[in-house]
């Protein structure tokens, strides 16, 4: 007979774990069932980032919340002049800012004109959100590592039976 106990020293490293997640805070019931989670990314060309990031910061919150009526919870610098995987308005790095913010739908459409007409930046997209995903607060670096530790995971499956297909374009004779 085995009995298996937890030291508290275990039960609070669970508890502190728990805590250290970047989590949203909690709005009024009437707001939080009007609004919805939105997750605005915006990329900046990044000498002009570096320049100006309090600014351009300060011009997002202030846009959402005086302009559209949006509670903002974050403005991250996500990535700082990361090198783009295509060109981009002249661009080959860039700098993103992600922010998250909750708003009434109603709003999206001129808030993405706005963003996309301002020429501070090249490109940005805003993603709906039905509960808080588990990459709020995360940087770039952090999800990057835990993209490797994926690709790591997958490239551990081996040779794969390819069936009557053969190999990878080989086999054929011109």
């Amino acid at each position: 007979m085995s009995e298996e106990t937890t030291t508290p020293d275990a039960d609070e490293a669970a508890v502190a774990t728990e805590d250290e997640a970047p989590k949203l805070p909690d709005l009024a019931p009437e707001v939080m069932r009007v609004t919805r989670l939105y997750e605005l990314c915006i990329l900046f060309d990044p000498s002009e980032a570096t320049r100006t990031w309090p600014a351009l910061s300060e011009w997002v919150s202030e846009m959402l919340t005086d302009k559209y009526g949006a509670h903002v919870y974050r403005v991250d610098k996500w990535a700082d002049s990361r090198r783009l995987a295509y060109e981009i308005n002249g661009l080959r790095r860039g700098t993103y800012m992600v922010v998250w913010f909750r708003a009434k739908p109603a709003i999206l459409a001129d808030l993405d004109r706005e963003v996309r007409l301002d020429e501070r930046s090249a490109r940005h997209m805003i993603v709906h959100h039905e509960f808080e995903p588990p990459t709020v607060g995360m940087s770039a670096e952090d999800f990057d590592a835990g993209r490797s530790d994926d690709r790591d995971e997958r490239s551990d499956r081996g040779d794969r039976d390819r069936g009557d297909r053969g190999g990878r374009g080989g086999g054929r004779k011109y």
